[in-house]
Formats: C-alpha cells, structure tokens, sequence
C-alpha cells in the first residue's frame, strides 16, 4: 500500500513538473538566453550608470500625483512622432551606443533636462534592453543630477499597461 501511494505521488509530481516545464519561465515562447543576456546588461548598466530605476505603475502613480520631474524620452523623433511619447515627456534623442554620442546630442539632453539639478529626471527609450536610456541617464548622473531615474520598460511597457500617450 505504502509503495503504491509512493509511485502516485511520484506520478503527480512528475505531471506537475511536466506541465509547468511549458508554462514556466519569463518568455512566453521559452527564450530564455535572451532574457537572461539583457538582463545581466541591464543589471551591469545600473551599476555603472548610478542611477536608480522605476518601474511602470510607480511612474504611473508618480504621474496620477502631480510629482514634480521631467521625463525625457531617448527615442528619434520620427519615432515619438509616430508612436507617441509619456505625457509631458520631452524629447532628446540619444544613440544605440556611447561611441555615436555627439557633442549636440548631449547639449540637447542637458537643455531638456534643465538647469535645476535637485529635480527627479526620468529617462526613457524602447524597451529594457535599449540602451538610449542608459546613456542618457548616465550621462545625467556625471553632470550632477542628483535624482535620475531611468523607466527600462520604456514605450513599449506603457503601451502594453494600456496607459495614455501623448502625440509629439
């Protein structure tokens, strides 16, 4: 009797895991490699940018409270034109790569973000693994911005949440 209870619950363990080997895991289509590879840059460039980050129902409250902050999407604007940007977000394009990053692209940023260096910053681009927001909240933190907060989940994550954009 006792080996028999035994293999049945040995039997329903092994359903169990089996089902879950389809519905587990972060991608939806089981790529996880690719989850994991942008995950670990992602980690790496909170690190080295010193930022913080924000997640999308936080800026959502943020945004539903009045907080006072400049939000700056990283996009082209071509893209925020077609797309849309975050409500009162401003645009300050920046490149896929530090390497492209010109002299104008950072004037521009440090002129959208404006000379009050207390003010929280949000800086966003297309997604957690574009890197445009990453640079552009870096290069905050090394002029001296003492509140920037980069939104990884960017346009995409607030259009999946169903939450308003506003045209540019």
């Amino acid at each position: 009797m006792k080996t028999v209870y035994s293999l049945g619950m040995l039997a329903a363990i092994l359903l169990t895991l089996s089902g879950c080997a389809t519905t587990v895991g972060t991608s939806p289509k089981g790529l996880e490699v690719p989850i994991e590879k942008a995950a670990i840059r992602f980690s790496v460039d909170i690190k080295d940018g010193g930022y913080n980050i924000v997640a999308t129902d936080e800026l959502k409250k943020w945004l539903d409270d009045g907080k006072k902050m400049t939000i700056i999407s990283t996009l082209p604007a071509a893209e925020d034109r077609a797309f849309g940007i975050l409500p009162t977000a401003l645009n300050a394009y920046m490149p896929k790569s530090e390497k492209e990053l010109t002299p104008e692209d950072r004037e521009k940023l440090l002129e959208v973000a404006g000379n009050d260096k207390e003010t929280t910053v949000v800086v966003y681009c297309g997604f957690v693994a574009c890197r445009r927001s990453h640079i552009g909240a870096k290069m905050l933190i090394d002029k001296g911005y003492k509140s920037v907060f980069r939104y990884p989940a960017g346009i995409i994550g607030w259009k999946e949440s169903g939450y308003p954009l506003t045209k540019f």
